[in-house]
C-alpha cells in the first residue's frame, strides 16, 4: 500500500479530477441544448426507464437523494420531468414530458460529439476499457 497524499498517490483525488475534466468536457459539448452533463444523465435514465421512482433514480445514479432532489428542480421547473403517482404506492414516479423528451432528443448528437471528443484523445479502445472498469468497481461495495 502506497502511503502519503497526492494527485499521483490519492486514488479518490485521482478519480474527482479525472471525473471533474469529464464532465467539463460533456459540459462544454452540452452548454447549447441547456443541459449540464449531469441533467442530461438524468434525462436519459428517465427516458430509458419509462417512469422511475426517485428512489430507484437516486440509486441508478449513485446520489444522495438530497442532492438528487436539488439536481431535480431546475428539470421540473423548465417542464422536462414531471411527477405522476405511482398506484398502490405513497411513492412519486418521474417521467418525460413531451418538451424534456425533444430536449433529450436535441441534446444527444452533442453527447455523442463529446463522446467522440474523449475518444479521441484517449483513443476508442482506451475509453472503452476505461468506461467498463470504472462500470465494474464503481458497484462494488
Amino acid at each position: 500500500m502506497t502511503s502519503g497524499f497526492g494527485p499521483d498517490l490519492c486514488h479518490n483525488f485521482a478519480a474527482r479530477r479525472s471525473a471533474r475534466s469529464l464532465t467539463r468536457l460533456y459540459d462544454q459539448h452540452l452548454a447549447s441544448s441547456g443541459l449540464s452533463a449531469s441533467q442530461y444523465s438524468i434525462l436519459a435514465v428517465i427516458s430509458a426507464r419509462e417512469s422511475i421512482t426517485i428512489a430507484d433514480l437516486a440509486e441508478e445514479m449513485v446520489m444522495e437523494r438530497t442532492t438528487l432532489m436539488r439536481a431535480l428542480g431546475p428539470l421540473e421547473k423548465a417542464r422536462l420531468i414531471e411527477r405522476r403517482p405511482v398506484e398502490g404506492k405513497r411513492a412519486n414516479a418521474l417521467a418525460l414530458t413531451d418538451a424534456g423528451a425533444a430536449r433529450l432528443h436535441l441534446a444527444a448528437p452533442l453527447w455523442e460529439a463529446a463522446q467522440q471528443a474523449f475518444e479521441k484523445s484517449v483513443g476508442p479502445d482506451r475509453a472503452a476499457q476505461l468506461r467498463d472498469l470504472i462500470l465494474e468497481i464503481g458497484f462494488e461495495r
